[in-house]
């Protein structure tokens, strides 16, 4: 039975390993062992705190910044605090295109992810990156596109509904499903549909055409009203700004309350004015058409209320979670004992997800036997993991190889599948909704050979890249016990790496017929203590590492390592 209570049970580096690798991609050794060290609770303590506001990216070429900081304001050419003074602008070269700064923010996010300290931060920020897709490509902005992930990390923990109405108002959004294009005289659907369809209360099983269960085509309609007149404010059409007019539209920018996206303005003439009917799966509530700078914010509000009083609403993005965090089969009996509790939960809190989170983390079907390995990783969670659970690497120093270095993590979550902030779809990646394959779409003819492609470079130079091995597997198995017991050693890498223990047959067969090619497991302990005891002998060390990375190669290739 599914129970939300919280774990009592054992607490081991098993249990430990498995809370890491689903909540911060994974963990070394030695944060495994604290985790051991400090129970349960003071774990999760650790890993639902914040973590600080990182230093936005800089141009990798020059080092200089393009990130605007807070009350700068566009131009046609540059990112200025004061239009009359140029000598405070902010580089943002429109000759080198926005694919360049898109790939600045993604080399900087993977680094942020790959040496952040023990945290669910970074994989609550990918979550509502997923959730709140656009693609970067689309958008063509690089500032854009950076804000909303700034926006998304800072709040990770927070409020889903504040989240629903800024995102709704986000430069990157506006642009990505034509939300500035939507006019009282041209009105585009795109948002209206997805704000309920993806982000917020889902379509349910549809009863008949135009009517999916939880709203209809006349609510797409209707929210499409209520979103009129909202448009991004930027670089690619700005010629001119003077005090707080836009000088093209005669409008006032922003009203004061979107102090904190610069970028987005409200065009009264541009907004629906009248009356906005709903149907019968709302209440056939009726929103009043506003006039005013206000009126298209007020509208917008009415409109989130009416679609977060619907139960549906909490249990959709709870039902989100639990496949990113859990599991993809939600059954009668979890979306029962598990999805409805915390949904009630959470709309009773006002919408806020980091406790919901954690409570699911920290509940006894979380660690339910059933509930580890029963997620396909996904690139972020092998890649990503696997940087945070080696620890005998140093980036490169110099800067141009330390860019190649990170940049190269980006290109191989690409070819994996998962292009950061470049989704399928608006509905994010497939892994998280496409029944009934769900995480199994990871894994493909292409993209298998390409996994164990990664796991292999990480045993071997790469002078482009400016580094020695990722792993050094001699230095890394020396922070683990009884090294020389070759059975004690498989044990211990199969809890760090590992999701399943390994059955009796396998922990033989890695000891004998891999680590030693054919020899009997007890043989490992001569090959371990000649270079242990005289570690600056280079043949005994050679011998070593030659077992070692055999074995490592090996294992990151067994299926049981694609689950986690």
């Amino acid at each position: 039975m599914a129970k939300l209570t919280t774990y009592t049970g054992q607490w081991t580096r098993a249990e430990a390993a498995h809370l890491l690798r689903r909540a911060a991609f994974g963990a070394s050794n030695e944060q495994v062992t604290t985790a051991v060290t400090d129970g349960l609770d003071k774990t999760l303590n650790q890993l639902f705190t914040p973590l600080p506001k990182p230093t936005p990216p800089t141009n990798t070429v020059d080092g200089s910044k393009w990130i605007p900081d807070e009350n700068q304001v566009w131009t046609k050419t540059a990112v200025i605090s004061d239009p009359n003074d140029t000598s405070t602008s902010t580089a943002y070269d429109l000759q080198k295109g926005n694919g360049f700064y898109n790939g600045i923010t993604k080399s900087w996010w993977v680094k942020n992810m790959i040496h952040a300290p023990v945290s669910i931060h970074d994989k609550l920020m990918l979550f509502w990156s997923n959730h709140f897709a656009t693609q970067m490509t689309t958008v063509q902005n690089g500032i854009f596109s950076h804000n909303l992930l700034s926006y998304l990390r800072a709040n990770a923990f927070g409020n889903f509904k504040d989240m629903a109405r800024r995102v709704t108002l986000d430069a990157a959004m506006l642009r990505f499903l034509n939300g500035n294009s939507n006019t009282k005289g041209s009105p585009n659907e795109n948002y209206g549909r997805e704000l309920q369809e993806l982000f917020t209360i889902g379509k349910g099983p549809e009863i008949s055409q135009g009517d999916y269960t939880n709203y209809t085509e006349q609510d797409v309609r209707a929210a499409s009203k209520v979103l009129t007149g909202w448009r991004e404010f930027g670089q690619r059409d700005i010629t001119v700004v003077a005090g707080d007019k836009d000088l093209r539209d005669n409008e006032p920018k922003n009203p004061p309350m979107f102090a904190d996206n610069p970028n987005v303005m409200f065009i009264t003439n541009n907004h629906d004015t009248a009356d906005k009917q709903f149907s019968v799966r709302y209440g056939n509530k009726v929103i009043k058409g506003r006039t005013g700078v206000n009126g298209g914010l007020e509208e917008l509000n009415e409109m989130l209320d009416m679609i977060f009083g619907q139960n549906a609403t909490s249990q959709y993005i709870v039902g989100k979670l639990y496949r990113w965090f859990v599991n993809s089969e939600i059954t009668e009996e979890i979306q029962r004992d598990i999805i409805v509790p915390l949904a009630t939960e959470l709309k009773q809190s006002g919408f806020v997800v980091g406790p919901i989170v954690r409570k699911l983390l920290a509940s006894d079907h979380f660690f339910d036997a059933g509930i580890r390995g029963a997620q396909l990783r996904s690139p972020a969670d092998m890649v990503i993991g696997l940087m945070r659970t080696i620890t005998t690497w140093t980036p490169p120093t110099d800067p141009t190889q330390n860019n190649r270095f990170y940049q190269s993590f980006v290109g191989t979550l690409s070819a994996l599948q998962m292009d950061l902030n470049e989704p399928d779809s608006v509905a994010g990646w497939e892994a998280y909704y496409q029944t009934p394959d769900f995480y199994r779409t990871w894994l493909s003819t292409a993209t298998l050979p390409l996994r164990n492609g990664f796991g292999d470079a990480l045993l071997v130079n790469n002078n482009t890249l400016g580094r020695k091995p990722i792993l050094d597997t001699p230095e890394f198995v020396k922070a683990f016990t009884d090294v020389s017991d070759s059975l004690k050693l498989i044990d211990h890498i199969n809890e760090v790496f590992f999701a399943v223990p390994f059955s009796v047959e396998t922990r033989l067969m890695l000891a004998e017929e891999v680590l030693m090619n054919g020899g009997r497991y007890y043989e490992w302990a001569d090959v371990w203590d000649a270079y242990f005891t005289n570690q600056t002998n280079v043949p005994a060390r050679n011998a070593v590492k030659m077992n070692l990375d055999r074995l490592f190669k090996y294992m990151f290739r067994m299926a049981e390592f694609q689950i986690g």
